[in-house]
């Protein structure tokens, strides 16, 4: 082979070679550009996902803080109206106190001597009242709202006064004479019942519910 021949075939092999080179080159330029194009895809989803927890984070912190401010200013509007509650029924009592010292006390202890008696359901009753109340239920009285009891209920009823008195400023207690069924009438269960209904109705404007 001459030496001319033997050129041609090293230039062929380098120009083969180059070629191959080149496509080599070039296919890593793609791949590189394509793993590129991947990442910043990647990275630019993994931003948005980033963006949109916290986000989601954010509002949700916000709902909670604003949720407790509402809570906070609803208990306190509850504590002011309890404390409104308090003074009210503290002045009620004193009032109760004074009525228990006027006239028309004995009218409204033989009420509600009759609403308790009515609420036991009758029978064989005995009345359970204050020291000083005693004297306005002789036995007269007692027979005659013993007969509204009666009327009432549909069943012959007989009261008699109990020997035990009550500590209280006012109102009676009802009782069977076996003592199974009782009726607390007194100032003081009257105005703890209407306290606990006034501050189950606060609670149920300001929370949906009792409190």
């Amino acid at each position: 082979m001459s030496s001319e021949g033997a050129n041609k075939i090293v230039q062929e092999i380098v120009r083969v070679a180059d070629v191959q080179v080149t496509e080599i080159l070039q296919e890593a330029r793609i791949g590189t550009e394509a793993i590129r194009r991947d990442a910043e895809k990647r990275a630019e989803s993994e931003k948005q996902t980033i963006l949109v927890k916290g986000q989601q984070l954010a509002e949700r912190e916000r709902q909670r803080v604003l949720a407790d401010a509402k809570l906070r200013v609803k208990r306190e509007i509850f504590d002011a109206k309890e404390d409104l509650i308090k003074e009210a029924f503290g002045e009620a009592e004193k009032r109760l106190a004074r009525l228990a010292d006027t006239l028309e006390y004995s009218d409204i202890l033989g009420k509600l001597i009759v609403e308790s008696g009515v609420v036991v359901g009758g029978g064989s009753l005995e009345v359970l009242a204050r020291e000083q109340d005693r004297s306005l239920l002789p036995k007269d009285t007692l027979a005659s709202l013993s007969k509204e009891i009666s009327k009432t209920t549909k069943k012959k009823t007989t009261l008699s006064l109990s020997e035990k008195t009550i500590a209280t400023i006012g109102g009676v207690i009802v009782r069977s004479k076996d003592g199974a069924i009782e009726a607390d009438n007194t100032f003081k269960s009257r105005t703890s019942r209407l306290r606990s209904e006034l501050r189950f109705k606060v609670a149920e404007i300001l929370f949906g519910g009792a409190s």
